[in-house]
């Protein structure tokens, strides 16, 4: 699985440079320390290492990023988090200095609005970033919308929301490039829609939309502070 991840991960990481684009990486703390390698790589092309929390305890999190902060000899800022969430005050006493929040992708999350503010705001010093969504089609902008919404439909939405949100967050998993009959773990079966070299596609698609609107891209940390 980390050598799959590490490929699928190569090729994003390609699209970025090819449109010179600076993102921020959310490495699953379970699996970090197998990924040292790329974690380098990709730190050294410039682009931030954060951390995805999806069931571990604090003192996980909090070795796990102590051990990469002295590999790379770069603090990390961020931690993303799902439906296994940690009190922010721990959150703070680990030194992170901002959360992005997700939520669940049920099948029902095309239709329905976040339950869940989707302003920027500050809590314990922390600062709080939850996903965005479009105000027009009340559709948010996680992965899962991008991997299946027509990408005119996407597109349209985008400029949409940046007429009247100065930020929109764009959302996207290295496992969406897994073939189905490959992919490393059980998934629904409306998550199986248009991966891998359909979904490579799909991005590089935006990517050049998002160069011939002037559309600027940032990583969180530059963005935030």
């Amino acid at each position: 699985m980390i050598s799959s991840i590490e490929e699928n991960t190569k090729i994003i990481l390609l699209l970025l440079d090819l449109h010179e684009y600076q993102a921020t990486f959310f490495i699953e703390i379970s699996i970090a320390e197998s990924l040292q390698k790329l974690i380098k790589n990709l730190s050294l092309s410039g682009h931030e290492i954060a951390l995805y929390n999806v069931n571990s305890d604090a003192e996980t999190v909090a070795k796990t990023k102590q051990n990469l902060e002295q590999i790379l000899q770069k603090p990390i800022r961020g931690l993303r988090q799902k439906s296994h969430r940690l009190p922010y005050s721990e959150i703070k006493k680990m030194d992170f200095m901002y959360v992005s929040n997700i939520e669940e992708s049920k099948i029902d999350f095309l239709w329905r609005k976040l339950t869940e503010k989707t302003e920027i705001f500050t809590e314990n010093e922390l600062t709080i970033v939850p996903e965005s969504q479009s105000p027009y089609s009340q559709v948010p902008f996680n992965d899962y919308v991008l991997q299946v919404t027509p990408m005119n439909y996407y597109e349209s939405m985008l400029l949409e929301s940046l007429k009247s949100n100065e930020y929109v967050m764009i959302y996207a998993n290295a496992w969406q490039l897994f073939s189905k009959d490959k992919l490393p773990f059980i998934l629904p079966f409306y998550k199986k829609i248009k991966l891998s070299r359909s979904f490579e596609d799909r991005l590089e698609d935006l990517f050049q939309f998002m160069d011939e609107h002037e559309i600027a891209v940032s990583r969180m940390k530059d963005y935030l502070f």
